[in-house]
């Protein structure tokens, strides 16, 4: 699926899913986060962060109407992969702070590794309850923060994983609940040392208002 895909922006990961090794880690860690979405099928899907469109391809048996909305990624190049493949998407740049669609838009929201690098991660959350329609659900993934991740992050070119992981999963872990979402499903991406998680990955689901 991943084959052929180009570049699409300065943040876009998906040269990493190519890797030998790294690559099997990251591919891994998406098909964990979809694997919880077990059969159900969406009526509307936005993906924060869609990069070169991979997680779209994914997405896009599972969902009529597939949506985008990334930083720096050129949403007319992941239009075109993803026409390519026969599926039709409409992308936007923007900010998941500051969401650009109506209340009450979509089914589905799904974003990899996209809230560690967020500061206002309590607005992100916001502006994600705010699209989702009632009972939607929100595929959420974010790499762990501890020695092995450091030392596998300046592997693959970074120097310091504390320079582009601004908040943790512990972080946005405590907020989902105050944020208006219940935890339907969870699963993590587990070194192969007992308690040691690479990834965090819940299923979430939109709660009733309460006054």
């Amino acid at each position: 699926m991943i084959e052929g895909l180009p570049k699409s922006g300065a943040t876009d990961p998906i040269e990493y899913y190519r890797r030998p090794i790294v690559g099997r880690l990251f591919r891994k860690r998406v098909n964990i986060g979809l694997g919880l979405l077990e059969d159900r099928t969406f009526d509307s899907v936005l993906e924060v962060g869609y990069g070169a469109g991979a997680i779209l391809l994914a997405l896009a048996p599972v969902g009529t109407a597939l949506h985008g909305i990334d930083l720096d990624a050129d949403p007319t190049a992941a239009t075109q992969v993803l026409a390519s493949r026969g599926y039709q998407a409409t992308l936007r740049q923007g900010d998941v702070t500051h969401l650009p669609y109506d209340n009450r838009s979509f089914d589905l929201v799904v974003s990899f590794s996209v809230f560690e690098h967020i500061h206002d991660y309590p607005k992100a959350l916001s502006e994600i309850r705010r699209v989702l329609r009632t009972k939607g659900q929100f595929l959420l993934g974010m790499p762990a923060v501890n020695r092995i991740m450091e030392t596998g992050f300046r592997a693959i070119g970074f120097k310091d994983i504390n320079d582009h992981h601004v908040t943790t999963p512990a972080a946005v872990s405590k907020s989902l609940s105050a944020a208006g979402f219940s935890t339907l499903r969870s699963r993590s991406l587990h070194f192969p040392v007992p308690g040691l998680r690479l990834y965090h990955t819940w299923l979430l689901e939109k709660a009733a208002a309460t006054r």
